[in-house]
């Protein structure tokens, strides 16, 4: 399976500058640059801005065919019908997300670098779990054992990648490599999704 890309809103949009428009031609741009699996909207905004962010973002994407997730806000996602949520991995929580929002509900779980954590995430039927990008051990180990796939997230870009890829991540979490990047986002995620074909070919021998 050829690793994908798995965006995530930029961090600090309210002190950034970034109007929700913007980040909006933004996303628009970067879809424009290649494959993405998915769009994660970070819940680190204030309420008004985290609802303003999902009803712009979520239509663009989807069109896309790419899956818009909520960091934590079912309700959000429930209301302008995104594709799921991604938690952190805390059991009770996990279990009332997925009775809410059905089977069909995409639900990921972030494990940070608990193996624990993500074996229970699969058993409640989380679609996938997410692993700290420092944790590479953790990754190849859950790649060679465990059949959910796994996301590997903090702080990637274009030098980090290419490890992630090798120990088997199924997708990369990415953020300010996409929205900062100097050429810009499409630009971005065109350069991602070479590393991914590469390191593909390159394991088929």
């Amino acid at each position: 399976m050829r690793c994908r890309l798995y965006l995530v809103t930029p961090p600090d949009l309210e002190s950034g500058g970034v109007s929700v428009d913007e980040l909006r031609r933004k996303l628009e741009a970067a879809l424009s640059g290649g494959d993405v699996a998915s769009l994660l909207i970070r819940a680190d905004v204030g309420d008004e801005l985290l609802a303003a962010l999902v009803e712009a973002l979520t239509p663009p994407a989807q069109a896309a065919d790419v899956a818009v997730l909520v960091e934590g806000r079912c309700d959000l996602a429930d209301t302008y019908r995104c594709d799921g949520v991604h938690l952190e991995a805390r059991p009770a929580s996990l279990r009332s997300v997925r009775l809410a929002m059905g089977e069909d509900a995409i639900l990921g779980a972030d494990c940070g670098d608990s193996r624990h954590l993500a074996m229970v995430a699969g058993e409640l039927g989380c679609d996938y779990v997410c692993f700290d990008s420092r944790a590479l051990e953790t990754i190849a180990w859950w790649a060679e054992v465990m059949e959910p796939p796994c996301v590997a997230w903090g702080h990637i870009d274009l030098e980090s990648a290419p490890a992630l890829i090798e120990a088997g991540a199924d997708f990369l979490a990415v953020g300010r490599a996409v929205w900062d990047h100097p050429e810009g986002p499409k630009a971005a995620v065109a350069a991602f999704n070479a590393l991914f074909v590469a390191a593909e070919r390159d394991s088929r021998g």
